[in-house]
Parts: structure tokens; C-alpha cells; sequence
């Protein structure tokens, strides 16, 4: 039976709405009244961020279906969001008073019998990964726990093992879809394959991710070779080439490098870290990590390294964020930029990079909990698929992803934010010139954007690619419900611009 109090509620959200309208059943609508309610509109990063006039919680496809199909028809704008709540791109803050649909009831990950995971809408990576596991599978898989599935791969999906397997979204079997006028629909390379080909690396423009199916791997035993390490200030040359030495040597495809810039607030300076993790072969591992250790007196670009701990974790280990203490807190203030190169950047840069690191914590110490993250994959899985296999824009082009990410607390007159993204805009402008990066344009994997770089730099230069994409996003989202992140424009010339217009049209013509 119809619930009075949903109906009242929905009333309040447009104007002249009677209980006749209300699709039948349950509507699963909140306000801010609710107790869930700041549990379920937390977000990651309270910089920038979306606001909620109300929460739709479905707990079945149909009320998913029909919820969407309501918002639509009375043009209420609204925005897919959590299990993880961690999108950060600013565009998002464009969204102000939407409702918020929850796929908190959509949280499961399901071996099946041929080996493949079915996974639904409201899925953090620690529900995937310790069903994978538990089932002696693995995959391509996000670095932290509390991270919704379907925002990383929807993005692509980089990952600890993109060497071995590729991207999240390149095992990617099909997905079911909810449209943005509540239709659901299937897709894969045989049902809506136009669909399936956006969805994996240009997908928060496109629809609801309801539920997906990807290809798994055996674990050969599930061990993974893990090593972190801390240097002094004056060994940042000496890891620098060597990191970089390993690189020209060709990554093996069970290695995953992380070169890290974090903050001492104890010593109020940057720390030089290396996390090295190699996939199923402690020895092969710890011949990498030999490569950085101190050096005999007298070598050119000497490293010191005054700590060094490793252990073998299995797969469900691996992704438990215990590295990075703090990485899952919410509500505190982030702001990312990114930039990629084929080896590394440029050394001096890269000291550059760190010199002012410490100069911006050290003048705003509430920022202590900022990082940069140098992280550096084989690409050779990733590679092996034709450029054009999916929406995903940037394969051979980013052996080396940087992760620039400011994080503060307080802040109330901004001047934080405002000293953030001075710092950070620097950083990555600095990393990606031509004679720093190699490459004479900005290339930026959208998961790590910010909202200032083209729009070709995320989604792929190519005019043919531009068109398709543009076309996709007329076809399945042709009144910009999907408009939060990064938007694909809807017509050709959005593509001269930085972004498309980010928030939806608060009027629209008939839907």
C-alpha cells in the first residue's frame, strides 16, 4: 500500500503533487528528519561537495525504476552517489539540493560458477575483495576499502594488479543500467554495445549502475609481496633514478611502484616513502626493493634509508587500507589534480614539487594530512587491448599516474582552499610541462581530475572519439541528468571548453 508520509514527502519536493501521481507501492524517500540521515550523506570530501534535499533508498530494481522515472518526470535533478561517497571532482559541488539515490540495498558481490563476480550498485571494494578470496579469485581492484566498485571502474579502474589483469572495466563481462528516465537495460559487447563501450571509462555520464559481471583470475596462492620504506630529504635524486631506472627496464607485470610525498607534523617536514608490491613472488620482489637500499659512501645521488619493513599480505590484506591510517575518515577537505608520463617525471621537477610541498603545510599545518602518490604500472595488459576497445582514452600513456591531494580540516574564510588549489594547480602545471612530462598536452585519468583541465585531456583528443562520446550522451542521457562528473558536452563545441557545464537545468522542456 501507498505510505502517506512518502507522499507528503514527495509533495515536498515539487509543487501541486497529489498521491494519484505516486507510482504504486513503496517510495523510499527521506528527509533530512531521518536518523540515517548524515550516516547516508557523508561524503569523503566535504570540499566542494553535493548537497541532498533528500535521500531515495530503494530496495528493489523496481522501486529504483520507478523512484528515477518520478524525478524525471517532474524534472527534480538528482545524483547516483555512495556506497563510498568518495567522487571528489569539484563539478559535483554544482549539485545543491538534489536527492540523493542511495544504492546502499545494492551491496553484494556474488561468486558464480564459471569463475565470474556479479557485483551490485552499492558495493565497496570490501565486499569484493574478500569475496574473491574467499573464492581463490582475483582481479583488478581499488587500493582501499571503503571505495565504492562501480565509481572506479565507471572511471576506467586503476589498480594494484592493472599490470597482470588491466583496467577494472576491461573485465567487465555485462552491467545492468537503470537510464535516466528509470529504464533499465542491459549491456554488453552483444545487447546496447555502444552503451557498454561508454560505460567503461566515460560512465558517470550515463546511467545508474545497477549491477555488473567481470572476468576473475586464479590467485596462485594469494600472496603478495609488500614493502614500505622511508628516506632521508637528500635521497630524493638517488630513488628518483632508480625508480625511473626501473621503469626503463621494463615493469614486470606483477609489479606495482608507488613513489609518495607525505607529511612529518611531529618534525613539520615532507617524507620520502616507496611502497613496492609484487604479485605472487616474494623473491622477485625483494630483488626490487634491494634496488633502493642505502648506498656505500661515495655514490653519485646517494640513497639513506632509515627504515624498511615488508611482509606477505594475501589478497584480502592488500586492499584493507591498513597502510595509509585515516584513508577512509570522511567529511574532511580534499582537493586533487593529476598528470601522467610514460616513465617518470623529470627530476628536477620532481624536487621541485617537493620542496613546495612542505612550504604549503608548513604555512597552513592543518593540511598536514596531504599527499602526492607517483604511481607506476606495466602496461602491457592494458595495452594489449585496441585503443578504441573501450571510452577509456589513455592506454599507452600512463605508465606513471600522479596523485596531488590536499586535505585539510577546518577552514572558515577559505583562505586554505584557496592556498590548496594555488599549490596543487602549480604542482600538476609544473609536472605535465612538455620538458618535464614528454608529452606536449595534459593527459588525466578522470577518477583523479580536478575541474580546470580540458575535457579532451580525460576523454581522448580524437575527434572521432569526441563525436562518439558526444553522441552516447545525446542517446542515453539527453537532458543532463548525469551532468556531475565531468560531463560529456551534448554538443561538439562543449569540447573547446574546460568542462561542460556541470549542474543540471533546473527547468527543462517536457519529458
Amino acid at each position: 500500500m501507498r505510505s502517506n508520509h512518502t507522499c507528503l514527502y514527495l509533495a515536498t519536493l515539487i509543487a501541486q503533487v497529489i498521491c494519484d501521481d505516486v507510482v504504486d507501492g513503496k517510495l523510499s524517500f527521506y528527509s533530512s528528519s531521518w536518523e540515517g540521515w548524515n550516516k547516508n550523506t557523508a561524503r569523503w570530501s566535504a570540499y566542494e561537495a553535493p548537497t541532498f534535499s533528500a535521500v531515495f533508498k530503494p530496495e528493489t530494481e523496481g522501486e529504483l525504476s520507478q523512484g528515477m522515472e518520478y524525478l524525471a518526470k517532474h524534472n527534480i535533478p538528482y545524483l547516483a552517489t555512495k556506497p563510498g561517497g568518495h567522487g571528489n571532482v569539484p563539478t559535483l559541488g554544482h549539485y545543491q539540493d538534489v536527492v540523493q539515490i542511495n544504492l546502499d540495498n545494492f551491496r553484494h558481490a556474488i561468486m558464480n560458477s564459471d569463475y565470474s563476480i556479479t557485483v551490485g550498485g552499492g558495493a565497496k571494494m570490501e565486499d569484493l575483495i574478500p569475496t574473491l578470496h574467499k573464492a581463490g579469485r582475483e582481479m583488478t581492484v581499488g587500493s582501499f576499502p571503503c571505495v565504492g566498485v562501480h565509481g572506479v571502474m565507471l572511471g576506467g579502474g586503476m589498480g594494484r594488479l592493472m599490470g597482470r589483469y588491466g583496467l577494472i572495466s576491461d573485465a567487465l563481462l555485462h552491467a545492468k543500467v537503470a537510464l535516466w528516465n528509470g529504464t533499465i537495460v542491459e549491456a554488453s559487447d552483444k545487447v546496447n554495445s555502444d552503451l557498454f563501450w561508454g560505460l567503461r571509462g566515460a560512465g558517470h555520464n550515463l546511467g545508474v549502475v545497477i549491477e555488473s559481471t567481470y572476468n576473475t583470475w586464479p590467485d596462485e596462492g594469494g600472496l603478495h609481496y609488500n614493502a614500505d620504506m622511508v628516506f632521508t630529504d637528500d635521497s630524493l635524486d638517488g630513488v628518483v633514478d632508480t625508480y625511473r631506472e626501473i621503469i626503463k627496464d621494463g615493469l614486470d607485470s606483477s609489479l606495482f611502484l608507488i613513489l609518495s610525498y607525505m607529511y612529518d607534523a611531529e618534525a613539520m617536514k615532507p617524507l620520502l616513502i616507496i611502497n613496492i608490491v609484487y604479485a605472487h613472488d616474494e623473491g622477485k620482489g625483494r630483488r626490487v626493493a634491494a634496488r633502493f637500499a642505502s648506498s656505500p659512501k661515495g655514490t653519485a645521488n646517494p640513497i639513506e634509508r632509515i627504515s624498511f619493513e615488508e611482509s606477505n599480505m594475501n589478497f584480502s590484506e592488500l586492499g584493507s587500507g591498513k597502510a595509509v591510517p585515516g584513508v577512509c575518515d570522511v567529511n574532511l577537505k580534499n582537493t586533487l589534480y593529476t598528470a601522467s608520463t610514460r616513465d617518470l617525471f623529470e627530476t628536477a621537477a620532481m624536487k621541485a614539487v617537493y620542496k613546495s610541498f612542505g612550504s604549503f603545510v608548513r604555512a597552513h599545518p592543518g593540511a598536514n594530512r596531504s599527499i602526492l602518490l607517483f604511481e607506476a604500472a606495466d602496461g602491457k595488459a592494458m595495452d594489449a587491448l585496441p585503443h578504441d576497445y573501450s571510452a577509456y582514452a589513455h592506454r599507452g600513456m600512463m605508465t606513471t599516474n600522479v596523485i596531488i591531494q590536499a586535505t585539510w580540516d577546518e577552514d572558515f574564510d577559505g583562505v586554505v582552499a584557496e592556498a590548496a588549489n594555488a599549490w596543487g594547480k602549480e604542482a600538476r602545471d609544473l609536472l605535465a610541462r612538455p620538458e618535464v612530462s614528454g608529452y606536449d598536452k595534459l593527459y588525466a585519468y578522470v577518477n583523479y581530475a580536478n575541474r580546470d583541465e580540458p575535457l579532451a585531456a580525460l576523454y581522448g583528443y580524437e575527434e572521432k572519439r569526441q563525436r562518439r562520446l558526444t553522441g552516447l550522451k545525446r542517446k542515453y542521457d539527453p537532458h543532463g541528468f548525469f551532468n556531475a562528473y565531468r560531463p560529456l558536452p551534448l554538443d561538439m563545441n562543449g569540447w573547446e571548453l574546460p568542462s561542460a557545464p556541470g549542474a543540471p537545468e533546473s527547468t527543462r522542456d517536457e519529458l
